[in-house]
């Protein structure tokens, strides 16, 4: 590691020699800790002073072997969002645009879905935090908050709540 940074720091110094071996094989050490978009996959590369034209080949040849996959990527990390870490839809779409994936492949991955999953979730969510069955109206702000937070939307909120299409806070719902 220390090897490393000191490379870095080197190369941020000044020091434009190029990066000690092919972009091919700093990004397989790269996909051998963990599933990486090709965005990622070339915003490291160019971060370590790889050739733009090396990346390119690099990035062509891991898509060819299938060691590069964003469809792949995708789908675990919607899986793995939803179904591991209790985020809501909207959050792991948007965590999957962070990353570099396409909207319609962010989408595509979260149709694979089943859609049980988010539902599946909330209900979690509202065992873990041991929101009561009847919550004061400020309780139940406080929970709608956090779960509009963690990416949920509102429909899938108050129905997991118990109150339909409704405001949160309407007498006529309870």
């Amino acid at each position: 590691m220390a090897s490393r940074r000191f490379s870095d720091t080197a190369r941020k110094q000044g020091d434009d020699s190029p990066p000690a071996g092919s972009a091919r094989s700093a990004a397989i050490r790269l996909l051998s800790r963990r599933d990486y978009t090709t965005h990622e996959i070339r915003e490291r590369l160019t971060e370590r002073g790889f050739e733009p034209g090396s990346i390119d080949e690099a990035l062509l040849n891991l898509h060819q072997n299938r060691l590069l996959d964003d469809r792949r990527v995708a789908a675990a990390h919607a899986r793995a969002a939803v179904v591991i870490k209790g985020r809501g839809r909207w959050r792991v779409a948007r965590e999957l645009e962070a990353r570099g994936v396409s909207k319609e492949l962010a989408n595509e991955a979260m149709a694979g879905l089943e859609a049980s999953a988010e539902s599946d979730a909330l209900k979690k969510i509202l065992a873990r935090k041991r929101f009561p069955p009847q919550p004061s109206p400020a309780e139940r702000r406080r929970m709608i908050q956090h779960l509009l937070r963690r990416g949920f939307a509102a429909d899938a909120i108050y129905r997991a709540l118990g109150q339909g299409r409704g405001e949160p806070d309407d007498p006529n719902d309870d």
